[in-house]
């Protein structure tokens, strides 16, 4: 495995959101890394592969913009990453000189840096491939114009053509460097320094049947970029009914955030639901946290303490003089349904009159990677409720600066 022969490439993965992260060794060879989601990496495994898209600048003929990469679990709407290029930039000489070999060892981690599944891989066409770089320009990087790219990019793949997809380069999976089906355990401190681990290491694998307590624990791990472990309580019990009081629960001196999450099985049968089945379950899973998300709040707001069942017997928790935040989790959300969606969870922050944010799994990360400290991740939940309730729907999280999803191949 390639975190085990290369631990050094861990901290690296850390500060990186999604995308590609070429690796050169010193005989000048290329392997490949795609940090993405579960479901992308399930996606790829279950198709062997995944499309490639050059993406033209529209407006600038014989230049591109970058690469969209897309896995086909719709044939209409995949799901896509996004790597905007640019000319001079380490990023495009090296992650064109790891695709444009005739093979490449490839490997997938997930939001957690945890090694996933590594093939032999290469690009169909690779002649095509390499010919079509060499006869393209990409822009010069200006970080004012970034979010325009993405918009751009966005664009254009929701306008393509099935000559478009028939141009797409298709990067095939092959021979497995170790087994599909393997179970990582995370034994490290940080695995399990929270309240509410009974000391259990943690244990993940790519395909969930029972997505809830694997999402619930991977949440906590988000939250850990922000808060220290003692702050954290997953899965708390309330002592006078011992009925689980919310998912996951942060008290630190100021605040209190109560965190409801709802996930889907990671299966295939799960990916190949239609667009509108997930919209469907999406919406639902929103409801019921919403719900719960309500019953938590009105529990806490009646009390100046909690008192929480613990395996050590009964332990108070002071939630008096704090403010608090709640936070509903989902798997996705689809660009277009956000206002829909975001009907429920401002119901409850309405009815509760506290500020209520609704994130997808992938923007949660992203707000934790950004904002790792107490105070700035609250303030961002901050910052997204108040542009929730002037707009009447949640934002989809962004950050200005230099993009952080990719950089230049470290060599090992």
């Amino acid at each position: 495995m390639f975190s085990l022969d290369h631990p050094e490439i861990l901290s690296h993965l850390g500060q990186l959101i999604y995308g590609f992260q070429p690796v050169q060794f010193s005989d000048g060879r290329f392997s490949l890394i795609i940090k993405a989601g579960k479901e992308f990496i399930l996606t790829a495994r279950i198709n062997n592969g995944f499309k490639i898209y050059l993406v033209p600048d529209i407006d600038v003929p014989g230049q591109s913009l970058g690469f969209m990469t897309a896995f086909f679990d719709d044939h209409d709407e995949p799901l896509v990453l996004f790597t905007p290029l640019y000319a001079g930039d380490d990023m495009l000489r090296d992650l064109v000189g790891a695709l444009g070999q005739d093979s490449f060892d490839l490997f997938f981690f997930d939001e957690h840096d945890r090694e996933l599944m590594g093939t032999r891989s290469h690009v169909r066409e690779v002649a095509r491939f390499r010919t079509a770089i060499a006869e393209t320009r990409f822009p010069t990087l200006d970080v004012d114009d970034l979010a325009a790219t993405y918009e751009a990019m966005g664009g254009w793949f929701g306008l393509r053509t099935a000559e478009d997809d028939d141009g797409a380069f298709v990067v095939e999976l092959g021979e497995r460097l170790y087994a599909d089906d393997m179970v990582v355990i995370d034994a490290r401190g940080d695995a399990y320094d929270f309240q509410g681990s009974d000391g259990l290491v943690m244990m993940t694998s790519l395909e969930r049947d029972e997505p809830g307590a694997f999402q619930e624990r991977d949440i906590v791990s988000l939250l850990r970029r922000a808060f220290p472990g003692e702050a954290i309580f997953l899965n708390p019990m309330r002592e006078d009914s011992g009925t689980e009081l919310t998912d996951v629960l942060v008290v630190t001196d100021e605040v209190v955030l109560v965190v409801q999450a709802k996930d889907s099985p990671n299966t295939e049968a799960s990916l190949r639901r239609s667009i509108d089945r997930k919209r469907a379950v999406i919406r639902s899973h929103i409801d019921k946290g919403a719900k719960q998300l309500r019953g938590a709040l009105t529990h806490i707001l009646e009390r100046d303490s909690l008192v929480l069942r613990t395996p050590d017997g009964p332990r108070t928790v002071d939630v008096a003089d704090r403010a608090i935040v709640g936070l509903v989790v989902v798997r996705e959300m689809f660009d277009d349904d956000y206002k829909a969606c975001s009907v429920p969870v401002l119901a409850v922050a309405g009815a509760c009159e506290q500020p209520c944010v609704l994130l997808d799994y992938a923007a949660l990360h992203l707000v934790a990677l950004r904002l790792s400290s107490p105070a700035r991740l609250i303030n961002g939940l901050y910052q997204m409720f108040a542009m929730a309730m002037e707009h009447g729907e949640f934002p989809k999280p962004r950050f200005s600066g230099a993009p952080q999803q990719e950089e230049g191949a470290p060599t090992s």
